[in-house]
């Protein structure tokens, strides 16, 4: 089976209401995290190569549930500053949406077929979904393909690299062989690859999520609040960036086309 059946059979019509369902708060505050971060450094590229731009256009690809629109909204209020349009594959997603609408609202679609024209969008978000695509090279030239030069991509993904899945390489291939939703496996030298393979101009890859702590005591490290815990999050990466500057949790790259 090639990788875009084996999608079609297992992802085309996915729902990860039981994953959500799993996450503890110390999860969440993670996820919150990334948000931030994310919605930072498209405020920061937004300002920084279109400031005469009054609402530039984010793209999410691979959207899930909206959950980067809703915190949007969350963040913004009645006032938007950028245009938003979010792309899924999956009907079940979009049915239990987080939000509404926001900006363009959503659209049905593939992230390596994106049904718009060539240098439309600002900026492109592939969040936590790059190891769910069939083609995450193609995703990666669409990506190009729809930036406007000087325009942003930023893609956020699990890290197969990370500190503890090397300390028990056992117990993660046994993961991996039951995580039938993931059809690929990234560390962060083989997705800078990727994206300069699609003639990219400027990457850069970096780590976060340094720590990482069995369930049970991620449970009773939630007990302490959410300001410890976004403190101690905080600590752990910085020391992590020093000592484990590409072996964190998580990855975020970023790259940027010509202007």
């Amino acid at each position: 089976m090639d990788n875009y059946q084996k999608w079609k059979s297992l992802q085309s019509h996915w729902d990860d209401d039981e994953f959500l369902k799993s996450l503890t708060p110390l999860m969440r505050l993670r996820y919150r995290r990334l948000d931030e971060r994310v919605e930072a450094a498209f405020t920061e590229a937004f300002a920084s190569s279109f400031p005469g731009v009054r609402r530039p256009l984010l793209l999410d690809l691979g959207c899930g549930r909206g959950e980067f629109a809703a915190y949007l909204k969350s963040k913004w209020g009645s006032v938007e500053p950028w245009d938003y349009l979010g792309i899924e594959p999956s009907a079940e997603q979009l049915a239990h949406r987080d939000i509404p609408t926001l900006g363009k609202g959503f659209l049905r679609g593939l992230a390596e077929q994106v049904p718009l024209v060539d240098m439309c969008a600002h900026g492109i978000l592939i969040k936590e979904a790059l190891d769910h695509c069939y083609d995450p090279g193609k995703v990666f030239r669409e990506a190009k393909r729809l930036l406007k030069p000087g325009g942003l991509l930023v893609v956020t993904i699990t890290n197969d690299r990370s500190w503890f899945k090397r300390l028990l390489p056992s117990v993660n291939r046994a993961l991996k062989a039951k995580q039938t939703d993931h059809l690929h496996f990234f560390g962060p030298e083989e997705l800078e690859k990727l994206a300069r393979e699609a003639l990219f101009d400027r990457v850069q890859v970096e780590t976060y999520n340094h720590l990482k702590l069995p369930r049970p005591f991620e449970k009773v490290l939630s007990l302490f609040g959410p300001s410890f815990n976004r403190a101690l999050l905080g600590l752990t990466d910085s020391v992590g960036h020093s000592l484990q500057p590409r072996m964190g949790g998580g990855i975020i790259l970023q790259a940027t086309t010509r202007k």
